[in-house]
């Protein structure tokens, strides 16, 4: 082991872990080159067991966790709550996590890159589920974890089971169209564990639950003309304090985080030669096609039609 080495476990440690029948040394630190066997598809799908403690560790990738059995303290840097049989929750890359007093804790990990499995699945972000589950819930503090999280009846996680059996299987073998059927087993999951938080949590009035249905609004509405009214009245706060909640979750306004979209939207209609900027414009919801060329400038230094010009 060179000296690189051994400064990096000193960082990070390492922790006893029971996966599949065996006990594995785990380096407390998770990289896609080490874990993910294809770097073109960085996927994998493991049961593991813990009793006990175990250390804070982190991982580049990022993580959709079921207990399927078994309880637990779940620590992170920024709170500590209890895991039972049949709790959900996401863990996004870089993020120290860890447990305590494990008792029989059983998890399925299902580990992936956000950037490979998610970007762009626009029918995911607008689910409020995805919004609290995937993007709100791994990196905001919990006032109220117990109504916030996701926690599954016998019923509902017995299918789940059912599609991570699924999914393992499918992950185990080397066949024809293997990549196609974990893509969509996995995205199949997520809906499904999605679809069932927005369903539980459509009338519950904590603040995961109003930040996720206001971008799940946004999501689905950005090409129409939005007001922070709006939004305000869809967390049910006023419009100081949503702007202020906004910002520090997003670090940007409402209004900047709609122009984000919409110019994403607009990167993706120019690199079709037959959209008109004036359609694009009006598509987008940018209103005219001035206004939309001053917004993309600001946004990316350069006009609309450079950015088509090198991008064709």
């Amino acid at each position: 082991m060179n000296e690189a080495s051994l400064k990096f476990n000193e960082v990070v440690g390492t922790a006893l872990e029971f996966t599949e029948g065996r006990h594995y040394e785990r380096k407390c630190y998770g990289s896609y080159a080490e874990d993910m066997p294809e770097q073109d598809f960085r996927f994998r799908i493991a049961f593991v067991q813990h009793e006990g403690d175990f250390k804070m560790h982190a991982h580049e990738y990022s993580e959709l966790v079921f207990v399927m059995s078994g309880r637990a303290t779940h620590v992170t840097e920024i709170e500590e709550h209890e895991l039972e049989n049949g709790d959900v929750f996401v863990i996004s890359g870089d993020r120290k996590h860890g447990f305590k007093k494990a008792q029989g804790l059983s998890l399925c990990n299902i580990m992936f890159d956000p950037d490979q499995f998610l970007r762009g699945r626009k029918e995911l972000k607008e689910m409020m589920g995805y919004q609290a589950l995937f993007e709100l819930q791994p990196r905001t503090r919990s006032v109220d974890r117990f109504q916030e999280r996701l926690h599954l009846s016998p019923e509902d996680l017995a299918y789940a089971t059912n599609l991570i059996t699924n999914l393992k299987l499918e992950y185990g073998n080397q066949v024809e169209g293997r990549r196609l059927v974990i893509t969509s087993g996995f995205h199949l999951l997520v809906a499904y564990v999605c679809r069932l938080y927005g369903r539980e949590k459509k009338d519950t009035i904590v603040p995961l639950t109003q930040m996720a249905k206001v971008t799940s609004f946004i999501q689905k509405n950005f090409r129409d003309p939005i007001r922070v009214e709006d939004l305000a009245e869809i967390a049910n706060l006023s419009v100081s304090h949503l702007q202020r909640k906004f910002r520090k979750i997003y670090d940007t306004t409402p209004i900047s985080y709609i122009n984000k979209l919409r110019i994403h939207d607009a990167c993706e209609m120019l690199k079709d030669e037959s959209n008109s900027m004036t359609h694009i414009a009006y598509h987008c919801g940018f209103g005219s096609s001035s206004f939309f060329s001053r917004q993309f400038r600001q946004a990316l230094g350069e006009s609309p039609s450079a950015y088509r010009a090198k991008n064709q």
